[in-house]
């Protein structure tokens, strides 16, 4: 960095059922080239050797590590640690991730060249498997079709609304972003979707076009197991931010990244026979949707089926 005071950068990481990885992603905070970091480390009741593995790494480091007694899940575990983080800037670490060397360095050097209004820097991001082979890129190789060829910064709220474009690993936050939105929503199943369209709504996103984490695909991970495990929770938690965005938007335009969101989300709802979900889906887009009433047929065919 310039010379200037290194404010402090506190890493919360995560970790559950993460034990073959943990002592990579924690040597990966250890190796950055800042070096005034904060590290908090929760283990939520993990099944497998995790806490002991955290335990035997730490020994003898200056690291706040906390066990939790029963699963309360990303979102609770990540509030209950803010509530004790004392950085400037905050970042969200799974023990199944990894970080590159100069990666916090270069988010902090933007957001010291950046004004307030700068609320999270975003970098890309390699895809890695469990054996840390890279399978691709973040971007441009992205698993949505719709995701355009430019990363949008600045006012974000129309492209996260519309579609699904930042890789959490990749984030860094201001801590009074965190403090406005009192944290993650913990009656959630996940956090991302839900960071996005309301941190997006009170500050701007910044990008920084290098590969500066890694994303570990592990099979039994939350995101891997999106629509395979606890779906319902998960269907739940995305109509419910839909409808936070509802009353968040406030353009025609962002009104029609609402009706892509929920014509896409109502599709998937219907696809695995969630169908009272895509009525509530259908309650939104009757407000801004000339043409809802087209997926009420499958809905009304699909409740008679079932009786």
């Amino acid at each position: 960095m310039d010379g200037r005071e290194q404010p402090l950068v506190t890493v919360i990481a995560l970790s559950y059922n993460h034990a073959p990885y943990i002592k990579e992603a924690l040597e990966s905070v250890y190796n950055q080239t800042y070096s005034n970091i904060e590290l908090i480390i929760v283990d939520d009741a993990s099944t497998d050797a995790s806490a002991a593995v955290i335990e035997e790494y730490i020994q003898g480091r200056s690291v706040q590590f906390f066990k939790n007694d029963i699963n309360a899940g990303n979102c609770r575990s990540f509030n209950n640690a803010f509530a004790l983080a004392k950085g400037a800037y905050i970042i969200d670490f799974a023990l199944d991730d990894l970080m590159y060397s100069t990666r916090i360095e270069k988010q902090v050097a933007l957001f010291q060249q950046s004004d307030k209004k700068t609320g999270v820097v975003f970098t890309n991001v390699d895809l890695i498997d469990i054996n840390g082979k890279v399978l691709s890129p973040h971007y441009p190789a992205f698993h949505h079709k719709s995701h355009p060829s430019k990363i949008p910064e600045g006012n974000v709220f129309d492209a996260v609304l519309s579609q699904y474009y930042i890789n959490p690993v990749g984030m860094m936050v201001r801590r009074e972003v965190f403090e406005k939105l009192n944290g993650y929503d913990e009656s959630l199943a996940y956090e991302d979707f839900d960071f996005w369209i309301r941190s997006s709504r009170i500050v701007e996103y910044r990008y920084i076009p290098e590969i500066l984490s890694a994303k570990r695909n592990v099979p039994a991970s939350l995101s891997s197991g999106f629509y395979t495990s606890h779906k319902e929770f998960m269907f739940d938690s995305t109509l419910q931010v839909c409808r936070k965005a509802w009353w968040l938007c406030r353009s025609d335009s962002e009104k029609q990244a609402l009706v892509k969101r929920c014509r896409y989300e109502a599709r998937q709802a219907y696809r695995y026979n969630y169908v009272e979900l895509v009525e509530e889906y259908l309650n939104i887009l009757k407000l801004y949707d000339p043409v809802y009433w087209l997926y009420k047929p499958f809905v009304q065919l699909s409740l008679w089926f079932r009786k």
